[in-house]
């Protein structure tokens, strides 16, 4: 009966190297965590998911990345005010090459070269100025709707908020993965230490059974005793054959979640898990664990990210609502020429220089599309500010049963303990009535299963105790001591 208090450090290790066949895997629980985290097909799956959300963020700030572009057109119009005798056609190139740099405060600075070329084909005169070469510089800016770049900072918030999540998403998966190893843990403690009681029970019957054979052979017991004890004793083994093959599956529970090279779920290798369990009381502070839970519950971080989320929408569809007013300016330095090289000569500040400067103003008469979508912004951000409440009262209640489950398995050790110390002497009082003839084996049997019930009670307990404290760390929103995030790093 394995009563000792695990002590940090004390993780065995396993041996380094190849297991054989016939080798026992003896495994401390701290390796399995880290060998479930490295190799579990479930975190393997969620782990490119921050990754994904990584790069989206990037993609959404790329929006502020300078832009090349160059556009070019050459058309041939007839040109009917030049028309006397015959038909004049002019032709008309246009180039424009240059970078344009998305600005923060939602326009945009564009520096580019613009040239042209215009002339007359079958005209009665010719044109002195055919080519235009103008380095230009072009400046757009929003006035009201999307003023600093509203939609633009939106997206790049909503993708980190997004990308937050998802780490939060991989997170919750580790801490679920973790607890999941350490319940099938402790159920494959608790299964082979039952293992250990049903069979020392078959083997107090198979004892009885044995003394009334040989007492039957004297003549100084009765058949039925006999009967009594031989089936008492197979319905033992068949107890003890069912609690191995509860063994086997809780073996091979543990084995899918481990997923480790040495350790698949096809081997046939045994797992021994030899972490002392802890049986000492622990007081813990509700408070404290509640105000930890609503800080690093991953739930509970994503939710406070959505209700970010629906927060910036809702700014975004307010400044959506006003009118678009955009003003822009334009100033080209301008050389012009009969041939392109004397156009590049005669570029130079003077009055013949092209500009530009105006307003753009767009307004949808009763903007009801504008106003139905922050209306509908602002009901979802509610919305999420009503499920974080609700998110908070669940994690409260939880804690709260985790507690109470703590406390409750404390109280099962305790009693079972006693219980199982009591049933020892009413075994042994029985087994010296039985010998000197005081009692039949009924009595006996009736206590040898008594203390077999109160064993299994009592590691049942402790294994339940030790499931519930992984689940007070799980519920709280933290990994298992000495484990961390970058152990399930791919």
């Amino acid at each position: 009966m394995k009563q000792a208090q695990a002590t940090s450090g004390s993780d065995p290790k396993l041996s380094e190297g190849p297991v054989t066949e016939k080798t026992p895997v003896r495994l401390s629980l701290l390796d399995a965590i880290r060998f479930s985290l490295l190799g579990n097909r479930g975190v393997d799956v969620v782990a490119y998911e921050p990754r994904q959300a990584q790069e989206e963020a990037k993609g959404a700030q790329s929006v502020y990345d300078p832009l090349l572009f160059s556009d070019a057109s050459f058309s041939r119009d007839p040109n009917l005010e030049s028309s006397v005798t015959d038909i004049v056609t002019e032709d008309n190139g246009i180039t424009r090459t240059g970078i344009r740099k998305p600005l923060e405060t939602g326009g945009s600075l564009s520096a580019y070269l613009e040239t042209r070329y215009g002339d007359l084909n079958n005209a009665q005169f010719d044109r002195v100025f055919k080519n235009l070469f103008a380095p230009t510089l072009e400046l757009r800016q929003p006035l009201l709707n999307n003023l600093g770049g509203k939609k633009e900072k939106t997206a790049i918030k909503i993708a980190n908020y997004q990308a937050n999540i998802s780490e939060e998403e991989f997170r919750e998966k580790v801490i679920e993965t973790a607890n999941s190893v350490a319940k099938a843990y402790w159920q494959l403690y608790l299964f082979r230490e039952l293992i250990a009681v049903n069979q020392q029970n078959l083997d107090m019957a198979e004892e009885v059974y044995r003394r009334e054979a040989e007492r039957l052979a004297r003549g100084i017991t009765q058949p039925l005793d006999v009967a009594r004890a031989r089936s008492n004793a197979e319905a033992r083994r068949s107890t003890l054959l069912r609690s191995k093959e509860e063994y086997r599956v809780a073996m091979d529970r543990l084995k899918l979640l481990l997923n480790w090279k040495k350790l698949r779920i096809d081997s046939e290798h045994e797992v021994i898990p030899v972490e002392p369990p802890r049986t000492a009381s622990l007081n813990v502070d509700e408070t404290e664990a509640i105000e930890t839970a609503l800080k690093y519950r991953p739930e509970i971080v994503k939710a406070k990210q959505e209700v970010m989320i629906r927060q910036v929408d809702e700014d975004l569809a307010a400044n959506q609502r006003l009118p678009k007013l955009d003003a822009f300016g334009r100033y080209g330095v301008s050389g012009y020429g009969e041939d392109f090289r004397d156009s590049i000569d005669d570029v130079s500040f003077n009055e013949d220089n092209v500009w530009a400067v105006g307003l753009n103003f767009e307004w949808a008469i009763g903007n009801r599309s504008a106003k139905s979508q922050y209306r509908k912004k602002k009901l979802k951000r509610l919305q999420s500010n009503a499920q974080l409440k609700s998110l908070e009262d669940d994690i409260k209640l939880d804690i709260k049963q985790v507690l109470q489950r703590i406390v409750t398995s404390q109280g099962e050790i305790t009693a079972s303990r006693l219980a199982k110390d009591a049933a020892e002497k009413v075994v042994e009082g029985e087994f010296t009535r039985f010998d000197i003839g005081q009692t039949t084996n009924e009595e006996l049997l009736r206590a040898q299963d008594l203390l077999a019930v109160t064993s299994r009670s009592f590691f049942r307990a402790i294994a339940d105790y030790n499931i519930a404290l992984h689940e007070l760390t799980r519920a709280k929103g933290k990994l298992p001591g000495g484990v961390t995030i970058e152990d399930a790093a791919r």
